[in-house]
């Protein structure tokens, strides 16, 4: 194993007290070997210097040796595989910087001050021989006690630490409603480093803690960012020292974080007194602004409403410029020009415009519908009815002096929902003939469109559709076949769409029908001419590909499920 395979870096001898270094020890073959022979023989103790568990030495087949937790260990966060190489190597250094002497002083300073604090648990005091264990995960703060109805914990920081290691420590204390109090040895505030940057940032108070070790009585120097306003009403910040007792110290239980001043709440109200001064000045030249802007609004709405008012009394059959214009508007002229239009203002139309103007139309009036219908920034309800009760499809099919394609495919395309009562209504209708009739089947699948864009491609595959549609259905719609008439029905879709065959026989296979087809087919003729197809696959197109996966989810799934 190589060394950045390397699980543990460093293991605590327990006889002699001593870190052993894996860096340092297994690079020299000879003295790796004499420890692991010491290690087995039990003349060592090795244990792991985060979790205190036992520690094997063990070896790969290049003779490399190295720590690694005994097998069915307890978590340990050195062991569990979510440490960067970079992080893993911080955290070893960690562990390292809690045996210096520095590191053993302050722990203990903090631990003997505690003892004296008013409120403060004598007993609960623990200085870095305490494992805090919660859900299967554990940690070993430098010093820990309660103090009143609050855990407490202290992390004594003398070098720079991940991110990843600052926010595990932070999650796992707030997790378990214990404060974690991070005391910076030496920093500079005015040249932060990684460490300073991501405590700061960490909590919205932005308060650094050190121990006062000038102070005779357990204190903390605290760091915290101060705002201000300048003479000029400028909002500025900056830097100033307190020596704080623990009972000055505020104590945040949402995010179980400690801190002196509130940097973000004091900031909060420094900017209210500043909003305060400028108030005035900024609500004049907002009112200034709101005025200009309808002003200029207004100039564009009512071009726009004249100019759609002059393009239908020709009974323009282009209203691209005009629609062009609307494209153009902001969300704001576009609300304005829909309050202007009310289309939906039921109080102001006693019929829904749109079934009115339908109604009295012409085919020279077909273009202006349209135009209704695909100008999206319009707002237009196309699924009200009128005070007959009537829907717009069936006001399409009413009206004998328009054609029916364009309006009705619009229809769609805008959300129109084909109800039952449209199906009933057409059928009543004596004049539809085969290719009306097979319009209507079309209209009722693109119904079930979720994406109403594909609308005019779904047009473009109208057989292709009602093959598939009749093998859902079980029943044939949209070709002039008897009701058992499958077999023929099944060689009509091989001989016509064979360049779409693969959608055909997934549909056939899915929906049951193909072996319905192998049942009826007597004479073998639906058979013979799938051998004759699979023998001369023709290539397959797949432009249909978007609207079948729209329209019929199930059979895109159906192998996985």
């Amino acid at each position: 194993m190589g060394r950045y395979e390397r699980s543990i870096k460093i293991a605590f001898e327990k006889v002699s007290g001593e870190i052993i270094d894996a860096d340092e020890v297994f690079e020299r073959k000879t003295d790796a070997f004499e420890l692991r022979r010491l290690f087995h023989e039990g003349k060592l103790k090795l244990s792991c210097c985060e979790c205190e568990q036992e520690l094997n030495v063990s070896g790969s087949k290049y003779d490399r040796l190295y720590f690694k937790h005994k097998p069915k260990h307890n978590f340990c966060i050195l062991a569990d595989g979510k440490l960067s190489p970079r992080e893993h190597e911080r955290f070893t250094a960690i562990l390292k910087n809690k045996e210096s002497d520095r590191h053993k002083e302050l722990k203990n300073k903090i631990g003997m001050l505690l003892s004296k604090v008013d409120g403060v648990d004598i007993n609960s005091i623990s200085i870095d021989d305490k494992f805090i264990i919660r859900d299967n995960e554990k940690r070993r703060p430098d010093v820990y006690c309660k103090y009143k109805d609050k855990e407490l914990v202290f992390e004594i920081q003398l070098s720079d630490l991940s991110l990843g290691y600052i926010l595990s420590c932070y999650e796992f204390y707030k997790k378990h409603k214990i404060f974690l109090i991070w005391i910076l040895d030496n920093f500079d505030i005015h040249n932060q480093g990684t460490l300073e940057r991501d405590i700061k940032y960490l909590t919205k108070y932005q308060n650094f803690f050190k121990l006062d070790e000038i102070a005779d009585t357990f204190k903390l120097a605290c760091k915290y960012k101060f705002s201000f306003l300048t003479e000029d009403n400028k909002l500025l910040t900056k830097w100033l020292d307190k020596s704080v007792s623990l009972n000055e110290i505020k104590f945040d239980y949402e995010n179980y974080q400690i801190y002196y001043y509130n940097f973000g709440g004091n900031r909060k109200k420094t900017e209210i007194k500043q909003e305060k001064r400028v108030e005035e000045l900024l609500e004049n030249e907002r009112k200034k602004n709101a005025e200009q802007k309808l002003r200029n609004a207004n100039i564009k709405i009512n071009y726009i409403i004249d100019e759609i008012k002059e393009l239908r009394q020709r009974q323009s059959q282009n209203f691209e410029f005009v629609l062009f214009k609307i494209n153009e508007l902001t969300e704001y002229e576009l609300q304005l020009l829909n309050s202007r239009l009310s289309f939906n203002n039921k109080e102001k139309f006693k019929n829904p415009p749109l079934l009115q103007w339908i109604k009295k139309a012409t085919q020279d009036d077909v273009a202006f519908i349209e135009f209704i219908l695909t100008c999206r920034g319009i707002e237009i309800d196309v699924n009200e009815r009128n005070l007959e009760n009537r829907t717009a499809f069936q006001e399409i099919y009413e009206n004998k002096n328009i054609l029916k394609y364009i309006p009705v495919k619009s229809l769609l395309k805008r959300g129109y929902r084909i109800t039952e009562g449209d199906i009933a209504f057409c059928r009543t209708m004596t004049n539809l003939d085969n290719d009306k009739k097979m319009d209507v089947h079309l209209y009722t699948i693109c119904n079930n469109l979720s994406n109403r864009d594909l609308v005019d491609k779904s047009f473009l595959f109208t057989k292709l559709l009602l093959i598939i549609e009749s093998a859902k259905r079980q029943e044939i719609i949209g070709f002039n076949y008897k009701p058992d008439e499958w077999v023929a029905f099944a060689n009509n879709a091989i001989q016509y769409y064979s360049e779409y065959w693969e959608y055909i026989e997934l549909a056939f296979n899915n929906y049951g029908l193909w072996d319905r087809l192998i049942e009826l087919d007597k004479k073998g003729t639906f058979q013979k001419k799938v051998q004759t197809l699979y023998s001369k696959m023709p290539k397959q197109k797949f432009d249909f590909d978007e609207v079948f996966q729209d329209l019929y989810p199930e059979l895109t799934n159906w192998e996985s499920e």
